[in-house]
């Protein structure tokens, strides 16, 4: 059935005293909503009751681009158990290969604490999630199978990348990889700083690049190496990502490597990857030195997301699932202040759409969208992402998938 969303507000242009601009213009708007997609905008004194449609009330309520969780894993989480902290680990391989018999010994599923942390993240807005989804000989194929057939019986919209954290090579991982390339289910391929844990990242980055290629699928590698570990896997990326002529469907998370890059060689590497729309993906470090110079990248023109990444699991104790909390994070680190800004800032968690331009242009939503949107009682983008505004109700293809309790 088609459907009306109406008595929502859209911004449309900024408000100015002078120079300083202090808010944004709004419209109510009524959106239908067909097969997933926004098919009219119509303002709401124009438009008509409709008897063969769905009619869902917005309560005169802000709507934003829904907002999409670009690092998570839900093999990983331990919510819904008994609080335990981290337990030591003297390095990163005893660490990952002390996490799964932890996760395994759990008294909790698989399924129950993915879906906790689904239920944690969704009151925050999150209507996608990319997860990655542990692949190696420990697990094999259990931790896939499992998420997998959770995300299928969920509305929201999400991905899954095959994550060979034990390193590609070093676990002997290629043949579980392949096999669960073959069940179709996976959007990505994913592998953790295969200089150190591979010890070949020529020949691990390679293969993650071929194997991605003849299967069309994207590639998301998770690189914390710094100093020539992180700078020469980084450029390996980037000449892959030439030869094999993925633009745009190459991710590198964490990437903290990119502080390390100086002077001339610092502009090449930067607008190589903005050339090549290769992605960063961070969830906002606090550590000094730590984090990429995000601000740095964007002016280059390189997309930038933020992603919750560890959500109480046996590499943190910490995290809420809320994409609101790390996005603020953003904002103080950078010292980001203006209502311009502010507005930009928010596609940092949903895939890069903003209602409003630089300029004041009004960019979203637009028909032929994606019906992907949340309604939120802030009053302009700006103050949602400051603030964290509350979020009231969420749309994936137009179909209500969270709302607030009432």
């Amino acid at each position: 059935m088609d459907r009306w969303l109406i008595n929502v507000l859209i911004e449309t242009s900024y408000l100015k005293e002078g120079d300083w601009t202090y808010d944004t213009a709004k419209e109510a708007v009524a959106i239908k909503i067909k097969n997933g997609y926004i098919t009219d905008i119509l303002p709401m004194d124009q438009w008509q009751e409709d008897q063969t449609a769905q009619i869902i009330d917005g309560k005169h309520h802000l709507l934003l681009p829904g907002l999409v969780e670009k690092h998570c894993h839900l093999d990983k989480s331990k919510l819904g158990t008994n609080w335990r902290p981290v337990t030591p680990a003297a390095s990163l391989v005893e660490r990952f290969e002390s996490e799964i018999p932890q996760l395994d010994a759990l008294p909790v599923s698989i399924e129950e604490r993915a879906q906790a942390l689904i239920d944690a993240e969704r009151p925050h807005g999150t209507v996608f999630f990319r997860s990655h989804i542990d692949i190696e000989p420990m697990t094999e194929l259990r931790y896939f199978d499992a998420i997998s057939h959770l995300l299928k019986q969920q509305s929201f919209g999400s991905e899954i990348v095959l994550f060979p954290q034990h390193g590609l090579l070093r676990s002997q991982a290629i043949p579980l990889i392949e096999a669960a390339i073959a069940t179709g289910k996976a959007a990505l391929i994913g592998g953790v700083d295969p200089y150190t844990l591979d010890k070949d990242y020529k020949t691990a980055l390679n293969t993650t690049f071929t194997l991605a290629k003849e299967n069309h699928l994207g590639i998301d590698i998770h690189l914390h190496d710094r100093q020539e570990a992180g700078r020469a896997t980084i450029k390996e990326m980037i000449r892959l990502t030439k030869k094999y002529n993925m633009l745009g469907q190459v991710s590198i998370s964490h990437a903290f490597g990119l502080n390390d890059f100086e002077g001339a060689e610092r502009k090449s590497v930067f607008q190589d990857l903005a050339d090549l729309d290769i992605h960063v993906i961070s969830s906002i470090p606090l550590s000094p030195n730590t984090i990429p110079p995000l601000k740095e990248l964007q002016s280059y023109g390189v997309n930038v997301h933020i992603g919750c990444d560890n959500v109480y699991d046996s590499w943190s104790s910490l995290g809420d699932g809320s994409l609101q909390e790390k996005l603020v994070r953003y904002l103080e680190i950078f010292g980001v202040k203006s209502q311009e800004h502010l507005t930009a800032s928010l596609g940092l968690v949903t895939d890069g759409h903003v209602p409003l331009d630089q300029n004041g242009l009004q960019k979203w939503p637009n028909v032929g969208d994606e019906a992907n949107f949340i309604c939120t009682t802030a009053t302009s983008s700006a103050e949602f992402v400051a603030r964290k505004g509350t979020v009231t109700r969420s749309f994936y293809r137009g179909e209500t998938i969270w709302n607030e309790p009432e």
